[in-house]
């Protein structure tokens, strides 16, 4: 292009097509240069703020590590039952007359608790009485001895016995001769003879009874009245105790859960009368496996948690633990007692038992929010099983630094933990910011 057209161009306002595409690639990379510094600015400047903050001490909130007892807590489930509960069955068949007690009602030992009909009963016994006052009574005519009066009938009848003897002797001697010549039947003879036999017997028998009667009575006859004296006596106890049957009484002091009959029914020895709990001490039966023998034995205190009561708690004890495994089950069993004076306590509730068991008395004890945990795979190399061990630790603070702890752990009980090994007493371990520290933070101690 020559100078002419040149000049043309420049006062049109025009520029070649070269220098207008020169002016947009500079453009171009000037802006480019611009945004790749501003975002070198940004980063910078977010390196340093990160530095800052990285540099800034985390706060934290410490606990010391305290030395205590700590127990191993255990749990069992059961419901709750009566110290004794027994039904009342009548030992006769009778009317019933009387009920005096009903549901729910309180009993002490011994207390009429109803009425059987007992006129029968009654009957009995006073035959049985009469039976046995004649006995002591003719016991009483032995001790005393014969009166002069039978003595004298005695003698008396000894004579008329003596005289008749004679009589019927002269006639057999009579007789006898006459016999022998032929003269009367053999028939005849033999009852002369009949009479003079029996003539003798009755004087021998008047004779013995005279030799008692000056004599008294014999040893022999004494036992045997004795004899019959006792067996009237027990009689007498047997209808006084099938008497005392009507008299239907309590076994202990309870409460009555249950009344199955009203006056005016038949009682029969086949069902029972009532109910009866005793309930100033219940008992709750437990399960346990055979590893915790030597902990649960009787006299072992055991803490008590009932639905009906929510948190409340009730004290019991091991009253009684078995002495042999469960075939069936392969358990053990124990029965814890629990005071129920109140009677609060009701058969048939769902309770919880705890017990504290094998106490370590110094411990190290921290709170368990304390302590966290890491799995680690511990899989052997190409065999193909995947295993994980879990390793508990915490923070401590050392020097305002924050170092983790691999720890060991114990006992667990109501948020506070054992541990057994990695901590000394007093050393400050870290409960609040756990999760916003890591090993060899610099920290800042904090307090509410």
């Amino acid at each position: 292009m020559d100078n002419h057209s040149q000049n043309r161009s420049l006062c049109s306002g025009t520029f070649p097509k070269d220098t207008k595409k020169a002016g947009r690639l500079l453009l171009r990379t000037i802006t480019i240069l611009l945004v790749i510094f501003f975002l070198a600015s940004l980063t910078a400047c977010k390196k340093k703020q990160r530095e800052a903050e990285e540099k800034k001490p985390v706060l934290v909130e410490v606990i010391p590590v305290r030395q205590g007892e700590i127990a191993r807590i255990i749990q069992f489930t059961g419901s709750i039952d009566a110290d004794a509960q027994v039904q009342i069955f009548p030992k006769i068949t009778a009317t019933i007359n009387m009920m005096r007690v009903d549901l729910g009602d309180n009993v002490k030992k011994g207390e009429v608790i109803a009425l059987l009909d007992a006129q029968e009963l009654s009957a009995q016994l006073s035959q049985a009485e009469a039976a046995l006052e004649v006995m002591r009574a003719n016991w009483a005519q032995m001790e005393k001895g014969a009166r002069p009066e039978e003595i004298a009938q005695a003698e008396d009848l000894v004579k008329k016995a003596t005289a008749s003897l004679k009589e019927a002797e002269s006639n057999y001697n009579r007789l006898k001769d006459i016999y022998n010549k032929g003269t009367i039947s053999e028939k005849e003879f033999e009852s002369t003879e009949m009479a003079y036999t029996v003539a003798r017997a009755d004087l021998n028998s008047a004779r013995e009874r005279l030799k008692m009667l000056r004599a008294g009575a014999t040893q022999e006859d004494r036992e045997a009245l004795k004899a019959q004296i006792r067996q009237a006596k027990a009689t007498v106890d047997l209808a006084k105790i099938r008497l005392s049957y009507a008299r239907i009484t309590a076994p202990f002091d309870g409460i009555i859960s249950e009344r199955f009959f009203e006056p005016g029914d038949l009682a029969t020895p086949a069902r029972p009368l009532f109910t009866v709990v005793r309930m100033d001490s219940v008992r709750l039966i437990i399960s346990f496996q055979g590893d915790l023998i030597q902990y649960i034995t009787a006299g072992t205190p055991a803490r008590i948690h009932v639905d009906a009561y929510s948190g409340e708690e009730f004290s019991g004890i091991i009253d009684k633990v078995s002495p042999t495994l469960n075939p069936e089950t392969r358990m053990f069993t124990a029965e814890i007692r629990i005071e129920n004076t109140s009677h609060r306590l009701r058969p048939g509730m769902f309770a919880t038992v705890t017990f504290s068991i094998d106490s370590h008395p110094d411990a190290l004890l921290v709170p368990k929010e304390t302590v966290l945990y890491r799995q680690e795979d511990t899989s052997g190399a190409g065999s193909g099983n995947s295993e994980a061990s879990q390793h508990n630790y915490l923070f401590v603070i050392e020097d305002e630094t924050a170092r983790r702890r691999e720890v060991g752990l114990g006992h667990e009980s109501g948020g506070i933990v054992e541990i057994t090994h990695g901590v000394s007493p007093g050393e400050l371990v870290v409960t609040r910011g756990l999760h916003q520290i890591k090993d060899g933070d610099k920290v800042k101690i904090v307090t509410n």
